[in-house]
This record gives C-alpha cells, sequence and structure tokens, in this order.
C-alpha cells in the first residue's frame, strides 16, 4: 500500500497503459480519477475498481482542451479534496513519413502529447504549489510522472510528430524540476519502448516490421502493461522523495546508454 489514500490523476486510463496504472495505482490503496476522452471505457475501468473495493471515479475530458483539463481538476477536487499525483500518459499516433505528414496529424500528436501534457501539469501544479507554500512539507507536495517513449529519446521512423512529442515532454519533464524542485514536487518520466497496447498493434503484427522492431529489443520480447506500469508506481511513491527530472527507460533494452 505505497500510496495508501493519495489521490491520483491518470490521463488516457480508459484503455491500455493509462488503465493498468489506475488498476496498480487502486491495488496500492490511492483513490483514483479515471479520465479519457472516452466516457465509456473510463466508466468501466472506474467500475471495475470500485467493484474490488476501491476508489475511483470517471471524468471524460479532452487533454488537448484546456478548459476540459481545468473541468476535470475541478472535479477531481470537488470528489477527493485534493490531488497528490498526475501521470500525464495520454497519447495518440498519426503516422506518415516527414514528407508526406500533413500539417493536421502534425498538430493533432502535438497537441495531445504535448500540450496536453502542458495543460495537466500547469493545472494541477497549481494545486501542488498551493499546498506547497501554506509550510514545509515532510513529504513531497506532489509527484508527476509524464508516459514518454524512447522514440522522444533517439527519433523514430514514420512517426516524427509522435518522437518530436515525446522529446519535448522530456525537457518539460526536466523543466518543471527545475523550477519545483525547491519546494519538494518530484516530476519526472518513464520511457516505455513497445508495450502491447491498441497503438502498437499494427508494428507488432505486420510482418513489414514485426521482426525489424524485435530485433531491436534486447529481451527479446514485447512488454505487456503489467511490465511497465510497476516504475510509474515507484516513481509516484514516497520512495522516490529523492528522484527528479529524471527519465526511466522501461524498454527491454531497446535503448541502453551510460
Amino acid at each position: 500500500m505505497r500510496i495508501a489514500k493519495k489521490v491520483a490523476i491518470v490521463t488516457g486510463s480508459g484503455r491500455g497503459i493509462g488503465a493498468a496504472v489506475v488498476s496498480l495505482f487502486a491495488r496500492e490503496g490511492a483513490k483514483v480519477v479515471v479520465t479519457d476522452v472516452d466516457q465509456e471505457p473510463a466508466e468501466e475501468v472506474a467500475a471495475a475498481i470500485r467493484s474490488g473495493g476501491g476508489e475511483a471515479i470517471a471524468v471524460r475530458a479532452n487533454v488537448s482542451d484546456r478548459d476540459e483539463v481545468n473541468r476535470l481538476v475541478e472535479e477531481a477536487m470537488r470528489a477527493f479534496g485534493t490531488i497528490d499525483i498526475l501521470v500525464n500518459n495520454a497519447g495518440i499516433t498519426r503516422p506518415a513519413m516527414i514528407e508526406r505528414m500533413t500539417e493536421a496529424d502534425w498538430r493533432a500528436v502535438l497537441d495531445v502529447n504535448l500540450t496536453g501534457a502542458f495543460w495537466c501539469t500547469q493545472a494541477v501544479g497549481r494545486v501542488f504549489l498551493d499546498r506547497a507554500k501554506r509550510g514545509p512539507a515532510v513529504v513531497s507536495p506532489g509527484k508527476i510522472v509524464n508516459v514518454i517513449s524512447v522514440a522522444g529519446l533517439r527519433g523514430t521512423v514514420g512517426q516524427a510528430n509522435y518522437a518530436a512529442s515525446k522529446a519535448g515532454l522530456v525537457a518539460l519533464t526536466m523543466s518543471a524540476a527545475r523550477e519545483w524542485g525547491r519546494l519538494g514536487i518530484n516530476v519526472n518520466g518513464v520511457a516505455f519502448g513497445l508495450v502491447e497496447t491498441r497503438m502498437t498493434e499494427k508494428i507488432r503484427t505486420d510482418p513489414r516490421f514485426k521482426e525489424k522492431y524485435m530485433e531491436q529489443i534486447a529481451l527479446g520480447r514485447y512488454a505487456k502493461a503489467e511490465d511497465v506500469v510497476p516504475a510509474v508506481l515507484f516513481l509516484a511513491s514516497s520512495e522516490a522523495d529523492y528522484v527528479t527530472g529524471q527519465i526511466l527507460n522501461v524498454c527491454g533494452g531497446v535503448d541502453i546508454h551510460a
């Protein structure tokens, strides 16, 4: 129960990695806000958590819309009274080679993956800052974990928009850590490789890509969500109170460096 009684918002948690994160957080005692651009899957995840004895609400929100993000934070505060953890997980892809990428595809990915994370960081950060300024805290007044990707660290073919958005999220992570570190707020990121989700289905199943990408994974297998979400829990817990501005690679060895 490493985050017992903490309140966590996890964006894009109606499916995939986000759903696995809120489920793990709930098992570890957190009260969770399941939020997704689609209401139905968010409701299903929240209902499953409640049926297992956890506390959860579902809030539909498009993170690329600042007003919707502010409403999300207001609903979380109304339901639970505070916010302790933010996981910026919401993300989309619009694959295309650079020379064929449309302006709409470029903007859509940056709007959700990077600008959306910024709106959430700004809105939840204000809650953290208010708590920190009320008096010295024995523990962190708030933790932010950004779900990045090795694509943001090393680039990728056919998804320049996605890689650029994740590289931007690396810089946002480090900048927020520097700005808010003096107040004890922890901001970190996790860089995943190929996880078995809807987003990676084509890469994992199309013969043109399957073996090519598998060859890059030192551990020789694609990750399941359950393989990678414990790293998010670690960075959201008190075990990471002295960790900030870091990007933790959880990618099976796709990206290896000193």
